[in-house]
């Protein structure tokens, strides 16, 4: 962004361009998942009374190779992208001098000092991990290390019911490995909707993956060959190998932040206001490094903070509005507001739901999933959309558009949506909330008034 708009850019990386998301999260792991789907042909043997899967000797060095495949293609697409910016790629770690210096220090101990107007901070995140954890055991794994496992496990235990956790837990049941999830919250991917978590939930006990929440992870150690776990409520596990999936951390101790006075918070994040600033005026933050979980809101803060520096009004808002998407098997998403949102702000609402497996697209594909809509009830003006099933990411883009257009009940019903698609789910979750709604609101819409937008 800041080289589109006639700037030069420099980008200091100490470790691969691209980060998190090209190397160990991200694309890599829907990559694993995808073959995983292709390769397993998961959950299709009830569908179509066969099983064409790979071997499984063969199938997960198909799976590794197909991740790295990608993992370099994406790297190789994001120094491509630099390049043709004009952007100059330093080598390094980086630490502030001053508000306008940063101090590079190679691999070898070359330093170099570069001077600029501004200064963006995103150095991201990593996975964590805490002292108690045996990650030196060749069977313990974080999330970054996982994506380098060399064998297929016996079963494997998973701490963290979050979006890591959820779409690993569902990449190993799909490999034929059983697997157990632990979380210390009361349901898997607290920030879905509780519907859908519960949802989830099933599908996951459905194929056999154990599912314990409300409880974490006291001990692990190696015991002959395979772990000795111990849950904070005293159950003992003895898994073949563990994924600690439990969260992630941010360090900026080795930036210099103090030099320049720049505030963190009590998480260690760096604090920033509505433009991307932080209290030194000249050095701006983006993405984990100040509390961001997403990649796409890591983006925008990205663009936000380069805005923000040369004090440019296009493009310096981030969208406000919840969204999220785990990527398992099925996947889940959402965009704008839960029931439980509702019930929290004192919103009266109704709910449209959709069961996508008895959509004309869900019965050909063999595959069930729900869409659920909210709507305010005084005026039937859609708050949220939540959907568990395949390309759920991809549906509730279309709500979430719906939503930042203030859209009605009215609007979800006129639209022609093409069938057979899991789109069209919009059209039956609408007649569905249609039924709950007080005649008088509806009249009060004055169907079809607002025709005249299109």
């Amino acid at each position: 962004m800041a080289a589109n708009l006639g700037y030069s850019v420099a980008v200091v990386e100490r470790d691969t361009v691209g980060g998190t998301v090209v190397t160990s999260g991200g694309a890599p792991t829907k990559t694993f998942r995808e073959a995983a789907l292709y390769l397993k042909g998961f959950e299709k043997e009830s569908t179509y009374g066969l099983s064409l899967a790979a071997p499984p000797e063969l199938m997960y060095a198909a799976l590794t190779t197909r991740v790295h495949v990608v993992s370099a293609a994406m790297q190789q697409a994001t120094l491509d992208r630099l390049q043709t910016f004009g952007v100059q790629l330093v080598s390094g770690s980086a630490r502030l001098e001053d508000g306008h210096t940063v101090l590079v220090r190679s691999a070898t101990g070359e330093e170099t000092r570069l001077r600029g107007e501004r200064i963006v901070l995103a150095t991201g995140s990593r996975s964590l991990r805490p002292a108690s954890v045996p990650f030196e055991d060749p069977s313990v794994f974080d999330s970054e290390q996982i994506m380098e496992i060399s064998r297929r496990p016996r079963d494997i235990l998973i701490v963290g019911g979050g979006p890591v956790g959820v779409e690993y837990a569902t990449i190993f049941t799909a490999l034929g490995v059983p697997v157990t999830i632990v979380d210390t919250g009361p349901r898997l991917v607290s920030m879905m909707d509780e519907e859908i978590s519960a949802r989830l939930e099933q599908v996951f006990r459905r194929r056999g993956t154990e599912v314990i929440t409300g409880t974490g992870m006291a001990s692990v150690q190696r015991d002959g060959d395979r772990l000795r776990t111990m849950l904070t409520d005293d159950r003992e596990l003895r898994p073949d190998a563990l994924l600690f999936a439990a969260g992630r951390r941010v360090d900026v101790s080795a930036l210099g932040l103090d030099t320049v006075g720049i505030e963190i918070d009590g998480r260690g994040r760096v604090v920033i206001g509505e433009r991307g600033e932080t209290s030194c005026p000249s050095v701006f933050a983006a993405g984990d490094v100040t509390g961001a979980a997403l990649a796409s809101i890591a983006t925008d803060q990205g663009r936000q903070a380069v805005c923000g520096a040369f004090d440019l009004n296009f493009s310096v808002h981030v969208d406000q509005l919840p969204v999220s998407a785990v990527y398992g098997m099925p996947e889940v998403a959402r965009a704008g507001m839960s029931e439980q949102d509702c019930k929290s702000a004192g919103i009266a609402y109704e709910i449209g739901r959709c069961e996508l497996g008895s959509t004309p697209r869900g019965l050909i594909a063999g595959e069930d999933g729900l869409l659920k809509l909210v709507f305010r009830r005084d005026d039937g003006v859609l708050l949220g959309v939540h959907v568990i099933g395949q390309i759920a990411s991809e549906l509730t883009g279309t709500g979430q558009a719906m939503i930042h257009g203030t859209a009605t009940i009215e609007d979800v019903l006129r639209m022609s949506y093409n069938t057979p698609t899991y789109t069209y789910g919009y059209k039956l979750a609408g007649l569905d909330a249609v039924r709950r709604f007080d005649p008088e609101v509806l009249r009060g819409m004055r169907l079809p008034s607002r025709a005249d937008r299109v």
